[in-house]
């Protein structure tokens, strides 16, 4: 990856407006000014939301979220069709519909998803009308909704069989995504992240927030061009926090009790660590000695966003 002055320019305007939208309920207008834009966005910025959909649908996987290789799924909010590509590559899809605001950037998602995927058919979606996929998929779409935009995605939501979002791990769109996993609960189980069905826990307070962080590839710690870029443009290559939803339609199935599951990031100390963990009904702070589990400890230290549940 090697990016001219005018890539970190364009990544510079397009990250200066998702950090500092001072919209006031407004809908974010579109700041896709021509193709440009897309590719440097896609190749740093959709870099890092593809890895946190590889961290998500890993654990939706692991949850039991069948294969798609049958299903129309529809990404809302395309952008540069960075989740459908980080979807198919893992599960699969009969076809590929991007919908988003900007024309530009359906025509840009569908053929890059065709690209990587030749043998899925992909086209642009400009209005969802109607249309009820069997696989919804939302990236980073809440902080830009206004209220009638949010309403839009609610009943594209209720029309889909399975629906998978993925979220900046920001407390203000967490929360926003919480609050959303409690009004689809009637209708939908919850698959991941959440051990239980019962109202998020992490709104209970007005500071608590469901977040988690992906891994990052070692390229972006060994490689020349992702080191200067970070650098440029002043990104934290170690950091990267997202909150995400994966439900099901219809009721929840018979299953036994899941374990805890771990919050944000552990606290080590020298002889224990603790972390936040969600179980059903409530929030909880648990501290573990590091004689009781020095494997878990050990583990935390060195790979924490390996560690989900808490044993």
């Amino acid at each position: 990856m090697t990016l001219s002055r005018d890539d970190l320019g364009r990544l510079e305007r397009l990250r200066a407006l998702f950090l500092a939208d001072r919209r006031a309920g407004e809908p974010l207008p579109d700041y896709w000014r021509d193709d440009g834009d897309l590719c440097s966005y896609d190749a740093v910025l959709g870099a890092r939301i593809g890895w946190k959909w590889d961290a998500a649908l890993a654990e939706c996987r692991d949850r039991g979220f069948a294969r798609a290789d049958g299903d129309v799924v529809l990404d809302y909010g395309c952008g540069t069709g960075v989740a459908a590509r980080r979807f198919v590559a893992a599960f699969g899809a009969r076809e590929v519909l991007c919908h988003d605001r900007s024309r530009r950037a359906m025509a840009y998602a569908s053929d890059r998803v065709r690209r990587s995927a030749p043998s899925v058919p992909a086209r642009a979606l400009p209005d969802v009308g109607s249309v009820a996929p069997d696989v919804l998929l939302v990236s980073h779409v809440l902080g830009e909704l206004d209220a009638a935009g949010l309403r839009d995605l609610e009943r594209c939501i209720a029309r889909s069989r399975r629906v998978v979002v993925v979220e900046p791990g920001s407390q203000t769109v967490a929360r926003a995504l919480s609050a959303l996993r409690d009004r689809l609960r009637t209708g939908f189980h919850v698959v991941a992240p959440c051990p239980h069905q019962d109202d998020c826990p992490a709104l209970a307070t007005g500071t608590d927030w469901c977040h988690f962080f992906a891994p990052p590839p070692s390229a972006v710690f060994t490689e020349g061009s992702w080191v200067r870029t970070n650098r440029a443009l002043g990104i934290d290559a170690r950091s990267l926090p997202y909150a995400f939803l994966c439900l099901v339609s219809g009721p929840a199935p018979a299953a036994p009790a899941r374990a805890p599951r771990i919050l944000g990031r552990p606290v080590l100390r020298p002889h224990s660590v603790r972390v936040q963990v969600c179980e059903p009904g409530r929030l909880r702070d648990v501290e573990r000695p590091k004689r009781d589990d020095p494997t878990l400890w050990r583990t935390l230290k060195k790979a924490p966003e390996s560690v989900r549940d808490l044993p």
